[in-house]
Formats: C-alpha cells, structure tokens, sequence
C-alpha cells in the first residue's frame, strides 16, 4: 500500500517536472517572438515595468530597479562597448548609433530573451543603461549581473 502510494506520488512529480519545463521552454519562445518597443526620447530610455526583472539607471535611486551608470570621461568606454557586447554569450547587436545601441541576449537552455539598451550621454560622462527581461517576473538578477559584468569589461 505504502509502495503505491509512494510510486504515485513520484509519477504526480515527474509529470509536475515535465509541464513546468514546457512551460518555460514555451515561455522561452513567447520572448523570442514578441515585438518590443525600445529606443529613447531626447536621451531617457523607457521606464522598467513593475516587475523585478529590469534594472535601469535611469530609475530613481531609490527604486529597486535602478542601477549606476557606466562612468565614462573620456568617451573610450562608449568606443569599447559594441567590441565588448560582441564578445559575450548570447549578445545579437540589433543597433549600434552615435549615441544609443540596442542588444538582445538569448539565454542558452531555454531561450529566453532581454533587452538591454545603453544611451551615451557625454555632457554628463556617462552611459545610462536599461536591461529587462521580455517574460516572466524573476530573472534571478540575470539583468543586473550582466550590466555589472559589462561594467567590468569596460574596466
């Protein structure tokens, strides 16, 4: 009786298992395929949405969402970005202008997507950046580590 049990539940599970995987991997497509819509007004790049999976520096810092900007005197971290951002795992340049450059990062399992958005603003030596998630609400601060890890590189 006991073993029964026990072997339903272990079947209820792995079933469990199977539909929660579907449903990030059909998660995963839905961010492939979604239209967004980026780019900035007069140098502000779009608001997070409320969700916890978008940092920006432009945020009020206060806000949890909000993040520092690249420190950038010379203009040599905006020079370096695009070699940067090319180098990295699961970067798609989608734009790269004079001021603003756009990426998609693709993650390797389950393929979700991320939009992260940079504007160079000289007259205040720095480079805002915006980074969130198409899908979901948790991103494990997948956006915030990647910006820190961008920083770095520009280092």
């Amino acid at each position: 009786m006991l073993k029964k049990m026990l072997t339903g539940i272990l079947v209820f599970l792995v079933l469990l298992a199977v539909v929660f995987t579907l449903m990030l991997f059909r998660l995963g497509a839905v961010s492939r395929s979604m239209d967004v819509s980026l780019g900035h007004d007069f140098g502000q790049l779009r608001s997070c949405p409320d969700s916890p999976n978008c940092v920006s520096s432009q945020a009020a810092p206060a806000d949890s969402h909000y993040i520092n900007a690249i420190a950038d005197v010379d203009g040599s971290k905006w020079a370096r970005l695009q070699m940067v951002l090319n180098g990295m795992d699961g970067a798609s340049e989608v734009s790269f202008e004079d001021e603003y450059a756009y990426y998609t990062f693709q993650t390797k399992l389950m393929g979700f997507v991320d939009d992260v958005e940079f504007f160079y603003a000289s007259d205040q030596a720095v480079i805002h950046v915006r980074s969130a998630s198409r899908v979901g609400q948790s991103d494990l601060n997948a956006n915030r580590k990647r910006v820190e890890m961008i920083r770095a590189a520009l280092q």
